[in-house]
């Protein structure tokens, strides 16, 4: 009992002792359920053609696509035990219950239960715990026997105790409880493995892994290798007792050398056939659980189904991690190889690393910038001063303030410039003098020589200084002023091909010493934002300071880009360091430790990386999904947010983009979880496409899918026709109602014309009328005037005949011949011609001054027709045959009967009224 207790303490000892000698670890990426959402449990794990992860959990079936988890239960709600692809299939089996799931057309992953198909088969309390293909034959096995599905259908071909199960050249290999193993033939029947495989009786096989021809057998504390009909067991004294008090569960071989074995008790161990070594990964290495119940690789990606969680581990990164997750160490800003040691520059002192383990120098406690190797001697900048490393002693140089750089004086071996807090500092090795710099007395992060007289000096926050000296006395400090639009903050020194070059505000300058000025660094110019890590005769290595990517680029052909998140975006900002001790290797400095790259594996990496997919899972909109293999035509109403969901196995987001074609361009990054969102797009024809950017690659389309969206409906097809119609309509309405305008217009016009004809004729008889009446007014006013001169002469004539009347001897005839007069000039034919041509001139004049005067006479009327052509008394008196005196007597009475007002003009009033 105590021997067996002790074997189990050295046991323990040896792999603790081995585990923390393998401190440089491949990357380990855990995913805990709260981050997939199902259960802890996960019995088994799978990885399809295209890189999907498929894990069997207790809540159902987990897939994961690179960037988003789903979970797919089963209406039973059963455990599932098992998972394997198989082209479009995933087959699951369960607690008596097996099938296979699969995407319909709209992405959805739909459940195809074959359990149907088992009736009659005797099914117990059997759970189905591995699933294995030959050719499109699928083999299912429970711990009480084996079941083939073909040709739709089921049937039991083993109806022992199963214990495991392969594919091995071509053929189904059986492990039965206690019995070993045995080939199964096309006939279901038993035929044994060429070769002696009787070390094999009484053991439990709990595992069969085979690769080419070789078949790796496990059981819980052995593993065994057949290959040409040999079997061989490992005869290693640490991993049999390993695996004895592991208990072995899984096996995969990723070369033939190199042995995966997932253990119950101990995580995973990596085992070299070649060198006997023996590599943990467990709880201590960053595992989330010991107990590995799923194993499953692909491209050089370890998947474990563990008891609790799921993790993923980089076999082949060229990234091997230092953690400290003791905080002993902390952020780590600088690494130098020195004398076969490393030694580690972080915020709580210098720390030595060899064989895997960490040790604290003394005396370096407190922040630490960086070391310089100098002349074959360690010097650390430290906050309290500047020291120098010999034999792991912490031996100070100069303490009373803290360093940033220490710079070889060029010319001499033993003249050393220190930037430091207060300014600048001057060494002399031989005789351990230090000298401060009289005039420089702001800090001093970097120190950069222009020539032997002049030298530039970074300040950790405030700009760029120029300084001249003569041997280091008579300094002359000048700073420089503002590059670009803002102050020269952290400013980053550079001397290349003799050139002093600055890095500040994401952009490169050259010093002109000619001009004395700086000016834009051309051959940088397209490496705005990317500040420079490292130079070399091969590599130039810069750090984005936007996405926190790493570059490296030799300006030429090669271009290699190490993203933020391959190294757990652990970098310090602000202070990233990047340490290259030999042709093959970087240090990267980590917030909580380091990553030691190999970069020719790294370049082999890049040049033969798995050619990556990238595939759209789902697209959808406010509605439901739509059918992936087609181009769908969208809704306007539902589709003010199309959803989108992508896969992209083993790619790296920030390398992921979208980019929308339509009647516009857009582009844009995909969310974290895999979704993006299209909102309130215009209605038209699109096309997306999943793009794939990197430093090194150019751009590649890795999935398209193009759809439609349908106008709003008030501008469809129907509407767009009804439109024409109405269109059409409005301009035959249009067309008739200008046609009857036109109609009315030119009827109108034609009136008008006709109008205006007929006034023209009107006018032409009105002004012919005129004439005429003008004419006969003229006549009449002549034959009135003549009447009138007529009768004054006859009235003359009579009035001197009156005077000498007695003197005439014929008083008859004399008598006679005045009545003649009296009737000449009192004549009534003389008045009807006179009536006649007044009617032609003023027509209508006698009616209407009768009607409004009935009792007018006809004299009165004879001398209204006087008046009326604007006579005077002494014109009308010849007419009327009467003085003039008589003429405005009879004015007077006609005034009299027309009872006019004595200011009213009688003349004035029949010209105007009538």
């Amino acid at each position: 009992m105590i021997y067996k207790i002790f074997k189990i303490l050295i046991i323990i000892f040896i792999a603790l002792n081995t585990a923390y000698a393998q401190e440089l670890l491949p990357p380990i990426q855990n995913y805990k359920p709260t981050l997939y959402n199902a259960a802890s449990q996960n019995w088994d794990i799978a990885v399809d053609d295209r890189g999907v992860i498929f894990a069997a959990n207790n809540q159902g079936l987990l897939e994961f696509d690179g960037l988003s988890w789903e979970l797919h239960k089963l209406e039973s709600g059963s455990i599932i035990r098992s998972v394997f692809p198989k082209g479009e299939r995933i087959y699951t089996g369960s607690f008596r219950e097996f099938g296979y799931w699969q995407t319909d057309e709209k992405g959805k992953m739909v459940y195809h239960s074959l359990s149907e198909l088992m009736t009659g088969l005797e099914l117990q309390s059997d759970e189905f715990w591995s699933i294995e293909s030959l050719c499109e034959t699928i083999y299912f096995r429970s711990f009480g026997g084996v079941f083939k599905y073909e040709n739709n259908e089921i049937l039991k071909v083993q109806n022992h105790i199963s214990t495991a199960m392969e594919v091995f050249k071509d053929r189904l290999v059986i492990a039965e409880r206690s019995k070993g193993i045995y080939y199964l033939t096309n006939e279901n029947t038993r035929q044994e493995l060429e070769g002696d495989l009787s070390d094999l009786e009484g053991l439990n096989i709990v595992e069969l892994f085979a690769l080419n021809d070789t078949l790796y057998i496990g059981s819980k504390n052995s593993l065994f290798i057949f290959s040409e009909g040999e079997l061989e067991k490992i005869e290693d004294t640490v991993l049999n007792e390993f695996l004895s008090e592991s208990e072995l569960n899984h096996i995969l071989s990723v070369s033939v050398e190199k042995v995966l074995i997932g253990t119950i008790n101990n995580g995973v161990a990596e085992y070299d056939l070649d060198t006997k070594e023996l590599r943990f990964y467990n709880r201590i290495e960053g595992l989330q659980n010991n107990t590995v119940l799923g194993m499953s690789y692909h491209q050089g990606n370890l998947w474990l189904a563990l008891d609790k969680g799921i993790d993923k581990l980089d076999l082949d990164s060229p990234l091997k991690f230092f953690t400290d997750d003791s905080g002993e160490l902390g952020a780590v800003y600088d690494i130098e190889e020195f004398k076969a040691k490393t030694y580690l520059a972080s915020n709580t002192g210098v720390h030595t690393f060899q064989n895997g383990k960490m040790r604290l120098l003394e005396g370096s406690q407190d922040h630490v910038w960086n070391l310089e190797i100098v002349d074959d001697q360690l010097f650390v900048n430290h906050n309290t001063g500047i020291y120098q490393v010999q034999n792991d002693q912490f031996i100070p140089v100069k303490k009373r303030t803290g360093s940033f750089c220490i710079v070889q004086v060029p010319g001499s071996e033993s003249l050393y410039l220190l930037g430091e807090y207060t300014g600048i500092s001057i060494y002399d090795q031989i005789t351990g003098k230090v000298r401060e710099i009289e005039g420089v007395n702001f800090p001093v992060k970097q120190i950069v020589f222009e020539n032997d007289e002049v030298l530039w000096a970074a300040h950790p926050y405030e700009g760029l200084y120029r300084i001249t000296h003569n041997n280091f006395q008579n300094v002359e400090v000048q700073k420089l002023p503002a590059l670009g639009e803002t102050e020269n903050y952290r400013v980053n020194l550079y001397k290349l091909n003799g050139q002093i070059i600055c890095f500040v505000n994401a952009n490169w300058y050259r010093y002109n010493p000619f001009k004395e000025t700086f000016e834009e660094f051309k051959e940088f110019k397209d490496l705005k934002g990317f500040r420079l890590l490292q130079d070399t005769s091969d590599y130039f290595v810069f750090n984005n300071e936007e996405d926190g990517s790493i570059l490296f680029t030799d300006f030429d052909k090669s271009k290699l880009a190490l993203s933020a998140s391959l190294l757990d975006n652990r970098l310090v900002k602000a202070n990233e360091n990047l340490i290259r001790p030999n042709d093959s290797t970087y240090y990267i400095t980590l917030n909580d430790g380091f990553a030691k790259l190999d970069f020719s594996a790294f370049q082999v990496m890049d040049s033969e990386e798995w050619e990556s997919v990238a595939f759209i899972k789902k697209f959808g909109d406010n509605d439901d999904y739509y059918d992936l293999t087609s181009s769908p035509t969208l809704k306007y109403r539902t589709s003010g947010n199309i959803r989108v969901q992508v896969g992209a196995p083993d790619l790296n987001l920030d390398e992921l983009s979208y980019r929308l074609k339509g009647e516009e361009e857009y582009t844009g990054k995909i969310g974290s979880d895999g979704w993006l969102n299209l909102r309130n797009l215009s209605s038209g024809d699109y096309a997306l496409e999943i793009i794939h950017e990197s430093e090194q690659d150019s751009e590649k389309v890795l999935a398209k899918y193009s759809f439609a969206i349908a106008p709003p409906w008030y501008l469809s097809a129907w509407m767009k026709a009804l439109y024409v119609l109405l269109f059409i309509a409005l301009i035959a309405v249009v067309f008739l109602i200008n046609r009857k305008k036109l109609r009315k217009h030119q009827q109108k016009l034609e009136e008008k014309f006709e109008n205006e004809h007929q006034e023209r004729l009107a006018r032409i008889e009105h002004d012919r009328l005129v004439n005429e009446i003008d004419l006969k007014r003229k006549e009449l006013a002549n034959t009135t005037m003549m009447a009138a001169k007529k009768n004054e002469v006859l009235m003359e004539i009579q009035s001197e005949l009156s005077k000498d009347q007695n003197s005439f001897s014929n008083q008859y005839r004399m008598k006679h011949i005045m009545n003649k007069i009296n009737a000449a000039v009192k004549s009534k034919d003389e008045w009807k011609v006179f009536e006649t041509n007044f009617n032609e001139v003023h027509e209508d004049f006698f009616k209407d001054i009768l009607a409004e005067y009935p009792k007018l006479s006809s004299k009165d009327l004879k001398l209204c027709s006087y008046l009326k052509m604007n006579l005077s008394s002494k014109e009308i008196a010849p007419l009327m045959g009467i003085s003039v005196r008589g003429v405005e007597v009879h004015r007077y009475r006609l005034r009299k009967k027309m009872a006019l007002e004595s200011d009213v003009n009688l003349t004035k009033f029949l010209i105007k009224n009538f």
